[in-house]
């Protein structure tokens, strides 16, 4: 074997920025946060609209900067994993060109509480935490990792804690020794550059409370601006991260190799079953591509019409996980009902074809 034909040359696949934003209440985490993903998408020369998954009722107050910076915003007001996957679906179609999390830890805590009551549980053991934690580190850390896409997300902050003995009284108790991210295990820091905002204040000569915002850089994969700190942060104080993505050399990389006739506990039909799902998958966005449905406003709302009536959801998760069968069924019927698409017909002709068009599927019925 030869080291070309095993590896690539080191190049990087794109310039794409994952950043998060920790911090207690009030500490900016959220405008600045703003001001960075603005600054990426002026320099980055992005124009697609960006889509912001809140939770904090903050992205109000984000309207007039973007407005300002000429940038088309879309909301999504949830605390679902199941949405947050959508989101990461929608940047990896290239629907979007930025993805924003306001906040990631409600989703965290959602996620928990769906657990507890899923398998019933008041308190959480040992046990369930090593059940919870690998299975959020799949459902979301791992994709997060894969995206093709930028995205920022935001995270409240905590305390941690180590115990120490008590000089007077000779006990051991537990004092705060750091601040930390309100999220699972080493989430925080899977993205490339880890901002923890702080709100600093302090007396004036007047007698009147000074008060700022400081910005410090925990983790910045460039190595430009880690551990920095910055007073009031603006998105020039992040530049120079910018910066490095775009001047690296872009390329192909080459991917893990194929070692599924190593593993003797393979289950060969599962694996064929998730390959069968994903080329349909692809048969039928390669349908809404041929027919040429746009990012308009009315070219996607018949896109969710047609998705809807044949799949009987709007979830790109749930119809990640159909069946098959039920995908084959489901792309067959589309295929009967382009055949007719009025594609030289107006909006209103094409949504009422999309009503009347009969279809055998059974949900459809």
């Amino acid at each position: 074997m030869e080291l070309k034909n095993f590896a690539s040359k080191i190049v990087a696949e794109n310039s794409f920025i994952k950043a998060s934003f920790g911090g207690f209440a009030g500490s900016g985490k959220t405008l600045t946060a703003a001001k960075l993903l603005i600054g990426c998408y002026k320099k980055m020369g992005l124009t697609k609209p960006i889509l912001i998954v809140d939770n904090e009722k903050g992205s109000r107050f984000l309207i007039p900067l973007f407005k300002e910076a000429g940038i088309e915003a879309y909301i999504k007001e949830t605390v679902h994993l199941a949405d947050v996957l959508s989101a990461f679906s929608l940047l990896n179609e290239k629907q979007i060109d930025f993805l924003f999390m306001d906040t990631l830890t409600k989703v965290w805590y959602q996620f928990i509480r769906d657990y507890k009551t899923n398998n019933k549980r008041t308190f959480l053991t040992l046990q369930d935490w090593g059940k919870i934690l690998p299975d959020w580190q799949e459902k979301f850390a791992d994709k997060f990792v894969g995206l093709t896409g930028n995205c920022i997300f935001t995270g409240r902050g905590g305390y941690t804690y180590d115990m120490e003995e008590n000089d007077e009284t000779k006990k051991k108790e537990f004092v705060k020794s750091g601040v930390k991210m309100k999220m699972a295990g080493e989430t925080p820091f899977e993205p490339d550059l880890n901002i923890w905002m702080d709100l600093q204040q302090e007396i004036g000569e007047n007698g009147k409370p000074v008060i700022w915002r400081e910005a410090q850089v925990l983790k910045d994969r460039s190595g430009l601006i880690d551990g920095k700190t910055f007073k009031n942060p603006i998105f020039k104080d992040f530049e120079p991260v910018i910066d490095y993505l775009l001047g690296t050399e872009k390329g192909v990389v080459a991917k893990e190799t194929d070692t599924t006739n190593l593993t003797a506990t393979e289950n060969y039909d599962s694996q064929n079953r998730a390959t069968k799902r994903t080329i349909v998958l692809e048969k039928i966005k390669a349908l809404f591509t041929e027919h040429q449905f746009s990012t308009g406003k009315e070219e996607q709302a018949q896109k969710v019409a047609i998705i809807k009536k044949f799949f009987n959801t709007t979830s790109q998760v749930e119809i990640d996980l159909m069946k098959p069968e039920k995908l084959e069924e489901c792309y067959d019927e589309l295929c009967k009902f382009f055949l007719l698409w009025p594609s030289d017909k107006g909006h209103a002709d094409r949504m009422k074809y999309i009503v009347d068009h009969k279809t055998s599927l059974m949900f459809n019925v």
